[in-house]
Parts: C-alpha cells; structure tokens; sequence
C-alpha cells in the first residue's frame, strides 16, 4: 500500500468559473486544490471551514471584493498564504495587495508557472510576477 503524501492545501478565489476551472487544472500536480469561490463572503467562510495553507484570489469578487477578502484572511488567519492573482499590472495593486497581508501577486497573462511562485510562498517568501513589478514598488521615491 502507498503512503499519501500530503500536498499543500490550496483554496481559489475568482469571479470567473473558467479562471478557477483553468488554475485548478495548474495546480493540481502540485496541490491539493480543496475549494473555489467566485464570492468573497462565501471564500472567507470556506477558509475559515478547512484551514487552507495557501489563498489564491483575485481583486474581483462578488459581495466582497479581493482586498477586504485579503485582510479579512491575514487578520482570522495569520498562518493561511494569501497570493493576489490578478489582470492588473499597476504597481498600486500590488502595493495594496501586500498592505492587507498578501504574500505574493502574480499578473495572470504574464505568469507562466504559477506552482512556482506559490511554492516559494509556502516557504516564507514574498513574491511578485513579473518580477520586476516588486522591483518598481521597492524604489524610493527621489526628493524634488
């Protein structure tokens, strides 16, 4: 008999079935994709149910938007990764996204392997694709 090794536990958080129907598909070498929400309310309260170790959401969801979804998460459940995975590459986003506590941000046309990026959040790290989107973030802003 096989022993099962145990695979992080992803939850998924997007306004589009096929979004959450494509990144499953993504994942699931890799994870264990145990749920997906297209509404943010019902997204919170699925975490809260099954202890995810990772959260990977978008900034659009229906009754309660990515953000407050985010904080929400990091404030009940300061051990569950949040990863932002979004269509915006505005370095305003991802600013907005790791000041409510998310762990990485991913622009989802440029993002090729997500596993990737969502492993090294697993172990502790803060990431951005394009990598160069942390970078733009970063810079200090130069006195006039």
């Amino acid at each position: 008999m096989r022993k099962k090794t145990s695979r992080p536990r992803v939850l998924l958080g997007d306004s589009s079935r096929a979004m959450l129907a494509f990144l499953e598909i993504l994942l699931e070498t890799q994870f264990d994709v145990i749920a997906s929400e297209t509404e943010g309310e019902a997204l919170v309260l699925t975490a809260k149910k099954l202890s995810p170790d990772l959260v990977v959401l978008d900034f659009s969801l229906s009754f309660l938007d990515g953000l407050s979804v985010g904080r929400q998460l990091h404030e009940t459940m300061p051990t569950a990764k949040v990863v932002f995975f979004s269509s915006h590459e505005d370095p305003a986003y991802v600013t907005a996204a790791f000041e409510v506590g998310a762990m990485g941000y991913l622009v989802k046309h440029l993002t090729v392997d997500p596993g990737h990026y969502l492993s090294r959040v697993l172990q502790g790290e803060r990431v951005c694709c394009p990598d160069d989107l942390q970078r733009r973030i970063e810079r200090p802003k130069k006195k006039r």
